[in-house]
């Protein structure tokens, strides 16, 4: 994660996107991520960002409470993942700003 020190990086202050999508998405996840974080959008993603040794379930509540907004990889595999129904019913919960990007 950038420590907000160059142009067009991430800063630390600046809202963060949970970015929720299928495992099997993951390339293209990354994809975004380097996009919206080369245009300062600081992003969490749970491959990069769940610290070693963390509950996975936990690192994931706790990241869509603090994040702005869930942006959404829509594909095939995240409508039939639970994972993905989940992390949205969270953050409607939490009311956060939802994206919706889709896949091939």
């Amino acid at each position: 994660m950038a420590d907000g020190g160059g142009e067009g990086e991430a800063s630390s202050s600046a809202p963060t996107v949970f970015i929720s999508y299928a495992s099997q998405d993951a390339a293209i996840a990354n994809s975004v991520v380097a996009h919206l974080e080369q245009h300062g959008l600081r992003c969490w993603l749970a491959s990069r960002d769940v610290k070693p040794g963390a509950q996975y379930a936990d690192a994931i509540v706790a990241a869509i409470n603090d994040a702005s907004a869930l942006a959404l990889l829509l594909s095939q595999h995240a409508v039939g993942s639970s994972h993905a129904g989940r992390e949205i019913e969270r953050a409607a919960s939490k009311r956060r700003r939802m994206h919706r990007g889709t896949a091939p």
